[in-house]
């Protein structure tokens, strides 16, 4: 599943991308018709009643909530996701490419060198360069998603 998020829900974007989600963010674009220019087949997230009204044919979740793990809440359960959809960590949290596996030698002097000493594993996006290792923000997202498809299952009408 892809998505596209409206400037009014950037964090929700990032929680998505994070999850492994292919989302493009508005406000990365430069496109005042962002939304003109996406694929028809994305998911939109948004926040502004305007686009709602606009894209109502389209695949579109209107957010009702202002905080970003409830946002990504009402997505999951709205479209029905479960833990086997998502793939953490596996997209640039800047660009939204697929992020790689590298060899740690591949980094050296690229990262911290306290950074290169504690990690073994490393990741790094071809499109914009940008590394990334399991640090302290790993747990917490895990956490995150953790909490978000245990609340899921605790709401789900069987």
């Amino acid at each position: 599943m892809r998505f596209a998020a409206d400037a009014a829900v950037g964090k929700l974007g990032r929680y998505m991308r994070s999850a492994g989600f292919d989302t493009l963010c508005q406000h990365q674009s430069r496109h005042e018709d962002f939304f003109d220019t996406i694929d028809g087949k994305r998911v939109i997230l948004t926040r502004t009643r305007l686009l709602k009204s606009r894209f109502k044919n389209r695949p579109l979740v209107f957010i009702r909530d202002n905080d970003p793990l409830q946002q990504m809440m009402q997505v999951v359960r709205e479209l029905n996701l479960g833990v086997g959809d998502v793939n953490p960590f596996s997209r640039c949290l800047a660009c939204n490419e697929v992020i790689l596996q590298v060899d740690r030698d591949a980094v050296t002097g690229r990262v911290p060198a306290y950074v290169w000493h504690r990690h073994h594993t490393f990741h790094i996006c071809r499109k914009c360069g940008r590394i990334y290792w399991a640090g302290s923000h790993h747990d917490r997202m895990c956490k995150r998603l953790a909490a978000i498809f245990q609340q899921k299952e605790k709401t789900h009408d069987y």
